[in-house]
């Protein structure tokens, strides 16, 4: 195995995971839970379950775009 390869292998790979964390964190603070969610359970549930789904949506095009 090339060292350079393999470093160059290393730094993509660093790059990727710092853009899906930043990726998260934005979807984080662009997804604030509405209000109403905190006084109904069932609310707050579905809320945190697309919070979910969108968290693990935009990790999936991040991976994909590099």
């Amino acid at each position: 195995v090339d060292p350079r390869k393999a470093a160059v292998e290393a730094a993509v790979a660093r790059a990727k995971a710092r853009k899906a964390e930043q990726m998260q964190a934005a979807v984080k603070e662009t997804s604030p839970v509405p209000q109403a969610a905190n006084d109904d359970p069932r609310k707050a549930a579905v809320a945190a379950a697309i919070a979910r789904v969108q968290a693990k949506k935009a990790t999936q095009q991040a991976v994909n775009e590099d």
